[in-house]
């Protein structure tokens, strides 16, 4: 019999701060395994990141999520809430323009940092667009 291991989804300090909210931001591992599948020697004649450790990526995904701080697109309510103190947290749309693997990342706005949950090349903008800076 075969054992299956399933993993939760961890979220990694890149080390480096967002411009538009100054918090530390932070990758989880949906995004790192969909830099990793982007980017694998098979697919792409780009760089090899499939063989980097966590940090490496953590700090290029970071970078790729930094240069979007002016491209916020659309802001949304996530389903659940903070257990602690039972408000939900806001969930942001960015755009990045130029060469990069994605257009679009899926970040979550905490108050100690903001995690990038995944990335997308496509998205379906809202008629009535929400946006803002939270406070905390």
């Amino acid at each position: 019999m075969l054992k299956q291991m399933y993993k939760k989804a961890a979220i990694e300090d890149s080390g480096l701060v967002d411009p538009r909210t100054s918090l530390p931001i932070r990758v989880s591992t949906t995004a790192r395994l969909k830099y990793r599948q982007y980017f694998d020697e098979r697919y792409t004649h780009r760089d090899v990141l499939y063989d980097l450790n966590n940090k490496e990526l953590n700090e290029i995904i970071a970078q790729d999520f930094a240069v979007s701080a002016n491209n916020a697109l659309h802001m949304f309510l996530s389903k659940s809430s903070n257990i602690a103190t039972k408000k939900r947290e806001w969930i942001e749309i960015r755009q990045v323009t130029g060469r990069r693997a994605f257009n679009y990342f899926f970040s979550i706005i905490r108050s100690d940092g903001i995690d990038i949950l995944t990335t997308s090349t496509k998205y379906v903008r809202p008629k009535k667009p929400r946006l803002f800076v939270p406070k905390f």
